[in-house]
């Protein structure tokens, strides 16, 4: 359950600067270029763009609070981030 030290699990909070980061692995090339559609999608719909770090099966997402406090549209592009990968640890 998210609180103030932990908006959301498996991903790491940052307070400065204040940023939400997450890896995320793959166990084929073609589901890490899925799942970076996906990001890209989510971040044209929220006009919040993520730092991307990626190589064939993981991707490294940070999500910067843009200097302000980790809020609650970072933390709903998270999860929606999340629900790409549904069961993924």
């Amino acid at each position: 359950m998210p609180d103030d030290n932990n908006p959301i699990p498996h991903w790491q909070r940052q307070d400065l600067p204040p940023m939400l980061s997450r890896r995320f692995e793959f166990e084929t090339y073609s589901e890490t270029r899925r799942f970076l559609d996906g990001v890209a999608e989510l971040a044209e719909a929220a006009q919040h763009y993520p730092n991307l770090s990626f190589g064939k099966t993981y991707v490294s997402v940070t999500l910067d609070a843009d200097g302000k406090k980790v809020g609650p549209d970072l933390v709903a592009l998270a999860q929606q981030i999340d629900s790409l990968v549904a069961g993924t640890p």
